[in-house]
């Protein structure tokens, strides 16, 4: 059997471990949003200003400068280009940032959680403040790749650089729904739905920015599968990535001709019919001659 499956590379906000370290030194008194100021050019790295130690008991979030960016507002499945700092609130140690290497690009929500929420509804060109409380950022165990101690508030300030937009469906092709979390759920069809398709559809809902993907090139991707075309679910999101290589045999004959191409940071829907897939081979959770239909998000190449 051939495995439809594929790894990612983490960006630093994806990273969270158990580290050492203590809490701080003297207790930390309850802030907001109006503790901390931010300030500098749009162009250039912010100036966070706060006094430390401070904590937070919820996410919130605000639009220090707004911009001329244009597109829609960010949702859970959004994919941004951004620049950031993160500021630790016990100590104003910053922990992070991006504007020493370059923009990053990612999910929304496939970042900590307060980063994601606090990026919910806002827009390109916008310099977002936010500020998250240990439960929603590195929690009870730090982050052992920075000085965040378990317990530890944070603070971010992101520069929105782009907010992919998002194609829609054909109304041939099933709609993908998505769960409260931003991740797919289900496709479901209607009666515009081509019912027995005998070639391969392939449909970039967002285009990403990176390198074209060439056979021979090894992907990281996340993926859902579902027998076409409001079937059984085969494959949930599960938000585990793998990596596989494309041209050695590892995947379906329809993810090798579909994802080909394809640049990495999209999210594409595959729908393959059953002799680009399993044909007569039953396989499990997939009868024999199924049609099959996927979401896949091109995460990395190597």
């Amino acid at each position: 059997m051939r495995r439809v499956v594929v790894g990612l590379a983490l960006p630093f906000l994806l990273v969270t471990a158990a580290c050492s370290g203590s809490d701080g030194s003297s207790p930390a008194k309850v802030g907001t949003l109006g503790s901390v100021t931010v300030s500098g050019p749009t162009n250039a790295s912010p100036t966070v200003s706060f006094t430390a130690p401070i904590k937070f008991t919820k996410t919130d979030s605000k639009v220090v400068d707004g911009g001329s960016g244009s597109g829609g507002a960010i949702a859970k499945t959004s994919l941004v280009t951004v620049q950031y700092v993160g500021v630790n609130a016990t100590d104003e140690f910053e922990f992070g940032t991006s504007w020493k290497t370059g923009p990053t690009t990612f999910y929304v929500n496939s970042v900590v959680k307060g980063f994601t929420d606090g990026l919910i509804g806002k827009h390109a060109g916008d310099r977002v403040l936010i500020t998250v409380p240990a439960k929603d950022a590195y929690g009870d165990t730090g982050n052992l790749s920075s000085s965040v101690r378990p317990h530890d508030s944070v603070i971010f300030v992101v520069d929105v650089l782009k907010v992919a937009p998002v194609e829609p469906h054909p109304k041939t092709v099933p709609s993908l729904q998505y769960d409260a979390d931003g991740n797919p759920s289900k496709f479901t069809s209607d009666e515009n739905v081509t019912k027995n398709p005998t070639e391969l559809g392939v449909y970039p809902v967002v285009e990403g920015t990176g390198p074209v993907v060439k056979s021979g090139d090894r992907i990281s991707v996340e993926y859902f599968g579902q027998l076409y075309p409001d079937g059984d679910v085969f494959n949930p999101w599960t938000g585990q990535p793998f990596d596989v290589q494309l041209g050695a045999g590892q995947v379906i004959d329809g993810w090798e001709l579909g994802l080909e191409g394809q640049r990495v940071g999209s999210r594409v829907v595959l729908v393959v019919p059953p002799d680009l897939a399993y044909g007569k081979k039953k396989q499990q959770g997939i009868p024999p001659n199924s049609t099959l239909i996927f979401t896949v998000q091109i995460l990395s190449v190597n």
